[in-house]
């Protein structure tokens, strides 16, 4: 019955102990400042019972969890590599399950390993940060509104709107796409109110009321995070400012951001705001450039986890191999991100009245590339999230134009 998902299991296990093997990725040891804000933030949870300025609970709450037993914080890092490749392979098991509704089984198999052919997902596997389990929960969602349109049970629906909601605690990014869809399926969940299955959208909820009831507790502020502001006022606001005074942004020596570190997070977030005000009244047309510029450099670039490797073993292949899957995983972040949009558009003015669920996933894509632009200098980060939603609107757009082939 399992036996294609056994499959899929074994070549991802092989596959990932390849690369590691070949590349050496797991003794890098190459922990950066994200990285060690997510284990900061698993202690502040779980050792001082506090929110992280940063990054809400939703990450700290899984890989914090070794804390509990008196973990190093190695152990945590340890522990993260072992979620994100469970995350990564239970990805791969959602989208073959999602892609098998609408091809043959076979052809899902095989749509579903270009999932693996992904190289920011094997090589981010291997650092403490959000992209694999983001992933793995963004794809329940979409596989979970799927069922919800098929079965027409709320059980489904709940489930799917309790996961999106989680997801804001590990990426707030996703906050404004989850408020929309949540206010979208507003109607039918107080229909259900009396539901049962009700009870896993309350825990999502419950999770993120504490989470803004003790960031005013700790920081000042009812808010999720702080990370939207500082990103904004440190990448988008500074680029924009140094274009003004024909310099160029370099995070190193970024005046700005050293600026605003003298501040509480409050203060931090006051100043971004104002300086975002006054950018748009006065720095219009550098901060539409900049902005362009964002979403250019997001789409184009290659895994920094590549990037930043080194030759650890003193292999000879070593430096050529890097080379060509850099290369690799910058087109792949090229193609993915492009087809990614050209099908969302496509999908979106096609489906929403058919099949609604596609115009969802397309609006997601559109969503999370436009964000984007507001940050910058992290390789292919921010978009290799809406990868697998690029596989499945490519599959069913093959899928549809074979069937109008043999049917001619």
């Amino acid at each position: 019955k399992y036996k294609y998902q056994i499959i899929l299991i074994i070549i991802g296990i092989v596959w990932i102990s390849f690369l590691n093997e070949l590349m050496q990725i797991k003794h890098q040891n190459n922990i950066c400042n994200d990285c060690d804000n997510y284990r900061e933030s698993a202690s502040y949870l779980y050792n001082n019972f506090k929110t992280h300025y940063f990054r809400p609970i939703g990450m700290a709450i899984i890989t914090g969890v070794p804390y509990i037993f008196g973990a190093s914080d190695a152990t945590i890092y340890e522990f993260s590599l072992i979620i994100n490749i469970i995350a990564w392979l239970g990805s791969s098991l959602f989208l073959f399950n999602f892609l098998k509704r609408q091809l043959s089984i076979n052809k899902a198999l095989l749509w579903t390993l270009l999932f693996y052919s992904i190289l920011s997902f094997v090589f981010i596997n291997f650092q403490l940060l959000t992209e694999s389990i983001f992933t793995f929960l963004m794809i329940t969602v979409f596989y979970f509104l799927e069922k919800y349109y098929t079965k027409k049970s709320f059980h489904f629906l709940s489930l799917a709107i309790c996961i999106l909601l989680f997801a804001m605690l590990i990426k707030p990014s996703v906050k404004f796409f989850a408020i929309i869809i949540f206010i979208y399926f507003s109607k039918t969940i107080l229909k259900n109110h009396r539901n049962k299955s009700i009870l896993f959208i309350y825990l999502s909820l419950s999770l993120i009321a504490f989470q803004y009831l003790k960031m005013k507790n700790d920081y000042g502020n009812y808010t999720l995070s702080y990370i939207d502001s500082v990103t904004y006022y440190n990448y988008l606001g500074s680029k924009a400012f140094y274009y003004k005074t024909n310099d160029t942004l370099k995070q190193n020596t970024n005046k700005r951001s050293k600026f605003l570190a003298k501040f509480s997070y409050p203060e931090q977030r006051n100043i971004a705001n104002k300086d975002l005000l006054n950018q748009i009244s006065n720095n219009k047309i550098n901060l539409i450039k900049a902005y362009i510029s964002d979403l250019s450099e997001n789409t184009k670039t290659p895994n920094g986890s590549i990037e930043t490797s080194k030759n650890l073993n003193n292999k000879n292949y070593y430096y050529n191999l890097k080379k060509w899957l850099s290369i690799i995983s910058k087109y792949q972040n090229r193609f993915f991100t492009i087809i990614g949009f050209i099908l969302a558009i496509y999908y979106l003015l096609k489906s929403y009245k058919l099949e609604f669920l596609y115009s969802l996933i397309s609006f997601y894509i559109l969503y999370t590339i436009t964000i984007s632009g507001v940050s910058c200098s992290q390789g292919d980060r921010f978009h290799i999230v809406f990868f697998p939603f690029v596989i499945i609107l490519m599959a069913k757009f093959y899928n549809e134009k074979n069937w109008i082939l043999f049917s001619k």
